[in-house]
């Protein structure tokens, strides 16, 4: 689907470009799981060419955000039970990797960031997109402490998913508890509580597998 000529600098910077816009519209259901969409309507969406929309479009196939299929179209992957088993068991320990070694290796101001972004989620109360906000925040700055970029690369298409989940299902979200998990890994992480932060992942996890439990199909 890519084109046989390499892609400089600034077509490589379009890609990713076409890719965030797309993803965001993934994960915020503005592509909503199940449906057929055209690659004319992704270019559209985007305001890019063909070439970045196509390099977009295999990454997020690669993600399974996507599925080309064959003399149809594209068709946005439902989201499944088995298929958030599976994410889920897969993301608890590339996250427990990623905040052993950031609340090991966080710097003073990367710690007051991370114990400032636990004192917003505090005041967050039932505001979905403040949430979704302080989490991605959250995810940021552990990836630059824990200074593991593979360990980042293989989480992020996962937490595409998870934040995908979130919006599918945010009327029956338990928003207190997520924002309780989220808050309470930040503060331990801040203060350098590895062990501690690790063992938080399991409870930030946990709010995703109770929201699963029992649902044979979730979009």
């Amino acid at each position: 689907m890519s084109s046989s000529v390499p892609s400089g600098p600034a077509e490589t910077s379009l890609a990713e470009q076409a890719y965030r816009t797309l993803e965001q519209k993934l994960v915020s259901l503005e592509l909503p799981p199940g449906t057929m969409v055209s690659e004319g309507r992704l270019i559209a969406m985007t305001g890019l060419g063909r070439t970045p929309v196509r390099e977009a479009m295999q990454r997020l196939a690669q993600q399974d955000l996507i599925r080309v299929l064959p003399r149809k179209g594209l068709l946005v992957t439902p989201v499944s039970q088995s298929a958030m088993a599976h994410i889920l068991e897969v993301r608890k320990p590339l996250e427990r990797v990623i905040v052993y070694r950031a609340a090991l290796n966080a710097k003073d101001e990367q710690r007051g960031g991370l114990a400032a972004i636990a004192r917003e989620l505090a005041i967050a109360h039932d505001n979905f997109e403040a949430f979704l906000r302080l989490e991605n925040e959250i995810n940021r700055l552990f990836d630059d402490c824990a200074g593991n970029p593979f360990a980042s690369a293989a989480v992020a298409p996962l937490r595409s998913h998870c934040r995908r989940f979130w919006y599918l299902h945010r009327q029956r979200l338990q928003l207190s508890d997520a924002i309780s998990a989220q808050s309470n890994l930040a503060r331990l992480a801040a203060r350098r509580d590895f062990n501690g932060a690790q063992k938080a992942v399991d409870g930030v996890i946990a709010v995703f597998e109770r929201l699963a439990a029992g649902v044979d199909r979730l979009g």
